[in-house]
């Protein structure tokens, strides 16, 4: 009994915690926690909060305590029944009512065989395990996403910083060009031409913020946050940068198998099922039913006692046996497909982490200089009236894309090594 009390006050206090967190969400959005020193969101802050605030988490934590419920009623006794009768009472005859009536109280208490109560217990702890493997399995999951958004965010605005910085390359060029119109050198078409690629970053740059926007949104959602107005404004630390990192494919594999969620989650669906299993086994056993009464015969007082036993025929839960067998044979199969699919993913993000780490190093060993001195030089023989505007065009639309390209690169490569915490289920040092 004191340890039905206890668990019922540990029940309550989850209870009003949760209704406590909730109660606070749904006061208003709290302000994003910035670094005193830069005002921006840092990937270290927003992780925080989303574990306070993600709505996807909250949910699966609630679903452990749903699970935790189960305890509850696993170890409860079967309930005690009491029957009243009342018997012989005299129609007709020649026998006095007092000496043929009979009356009676008797008390039965069912008694479970097969050990069905410790069963119950069992399956209960194991279906918890199945929801808290669950829970980590969604934190798993939704940590990828925010790390993935914040790098986007780093991305878009990235993109939006280098079509800027474009766009005031070729402000500088229309001034050039415009003195040159003035003072006779060029005409007046190819000044319109340079104004018109000016104007042509305008809609480059819109995109390129709206990208931003929509990517701040995301992160908001993620965070828990209802304010979309905070988007405009929202900054995040941090940049695109490429770290020397060993990995070992075949350690990664074995990595998964020992701690990817979506296994334990199997693993716990396997040993759930076998508990079911079990259960199922105990409940054809049935149970017996001790009872004991007072009834009094006529002036009599008498005691009675008997205990009901089941009888092995009929229905012996044949078919709850068979459904558990079934069953525990799906999870069974499952573990091996979550296996499986564990070690693919596993490869298929190790051999992107690998390709995006080759496509960083290409940029860094010679495209990127390449691109810059091609529009250098470009730029430069322009305005000695060497070359052609189209020229000097081709050469600043590749080094564009060369750098977007490249920031892409490393996003791809930040992104691959998210991939492989995912698929191996374990941070990875940078």
């Amino acid at each position: 009994m004191t340890k039905f009390f206890r668990l019922l006050a540990i029940i309550v206090l989850v209870v009003w915690l949760t209704v406590s967190a909730l109660a606070q969400t749904a006061t208003g959005p709290s302000s994003l926690p910035l670094t005193q020193d830069s005002g921006v969101l840092t990937l270290e802050a927003a992780t925080e909060q989303f574990m306070r605030r993600n709505l996807a988490l909250e949910a699966a934590r609630l679903e452990v305590g749903v699970a935790g419920t189960e305890r509850i009623s696993a170890r409860l006794f079967p309930r005690p029944g009491l029957t009243v009768s009342a018997e012989n009472l005299r129609v007709s005859g020649p026998t006095q009512f007092n000496n043929l009536y009979e009356v009676g109280v008797t008390v039965a208490q069912p008694i479970e065989l097969g050990n069905r109560r410790e069963r119950r217990a069992e399956l209960a702890e194991r279906t918890v395990a199945v929801a808290e493997a669950q829970l980590t399995d969604v934190l798993r999951r939704r940590l990828f996403e925010l790390r993935r958004t914040y790098y986007e965010t780093i991305l878009a605005r990235t993109i939006l910083n280098i079509e800027r910085e474009n766009r005031d390359n070729f402000a500088e060029l229309v001034r050039f060009n415009t003195v040159r119109f003035e003072e006779g050198y060029i005409a007046e078409g190819e000044l319109l031409r340079v104004r018109l690629e000016r104007v042509k970053y305008d809609s480059t740059i819109a995109q390129a913020t709206l990208a931003l926007r929509q990517s701040n949104v995301r992160l908001l959602e993620l965070l828990g946050e209802t304010d979309y107005g905070r988007a405009a404004m929202l900054d995040v630390a941090g940049t695109l940068e490429i770290r020397d990192t060993t990995l070992d494919l075949e350690q990664l594999r074995r990595t998964a198998l020992a701690n990817r969620p979506d296994i334990k989650v199997a693993e716990a669906e396997v040993a759930r099922a076998e508990s079911v299993f079990q259960l199922e086994r105990s409940r054809a056993k049935g149970e017996i039913t001790p009872f004991v009464g007072y009834r009094k015969v006529g002036r009599d007082n008498t005691a009675l006692a008997g205990v009901t036993v089941p009888l092995p025929f009929g229905n012996r839960n044949q078919g709850g046996i068979a459904r558990a067998e079934a069953e525990r044979r799906v999870t069974e199969t499952n573990l091996l497909l979550t296996r499986n699919r564990a070690l693919a993913e596993v490869e298929s993000a190790y051999r992107a982490y690998e390709t995006a780490r080759e496509q960083v190093k290409a940029y860094e060993t010679g495209l990127l200089k390449q691109a810059d001195e091609s529009r250098d030089i470009q730029l430069a023989a322009y305005r000695e009236g060497v070359v052609e505007l189209i020229t000097l065009l081709d050469a600043q639309r590749t080094r564009s894309e060369v750098r977007v390209n490249y920031y892409r690169a490393l996003f791809d490569y930040q992104t691959s090594i998210f991939q492989l915490e995912l698929a191996t289920g374990v941070d990875i040092k940078q």
